[in-house]
């Protein structure tokens, strides 16, 4: 598993959103600020959403539970970041 930090969630959201991307012929995202909300982007849909946030808890902690994030804020690359690499016993 590996070290849940900010940069660390904000880089495997943007390859996770790149993929994406990809499959449907579009180029890649350049940059994802803190005012980011993946899922008004677009990106993914409400599927592809939980699909990335289900990959996180694998890649990162294990399980990530939502019960856990602000529901206004879980979508919103900067907050989320942080709120993920918080859930990781002992976080930065």
């Amino acid at each position: 598993m590996n070290r849940p930090t900010p940069d660390n969630v904000r880089v495997f959201v943007a390859d996770f959103l790149n993929r994406k991307l990809r499959d449907r012929g579009q180029g890649p995202l350049n940059d994802l600020p803190d005012d980011y909300d993946v899922l008004s982007s677009g990106v993914p849909g409400l599927l592809a959403f939980v699909e990335m946030m289900m990959a996180a808890g694998e890649h990162f902690v294990g399980e990530i539970n939502i019960e856990n994030l602000n529901p206004e804020k879980m979508t919103i690359i900067g907050p989320s970041s942080t709120a993920v690499g918080k859930l990781w016993p002992g976080h930065f």
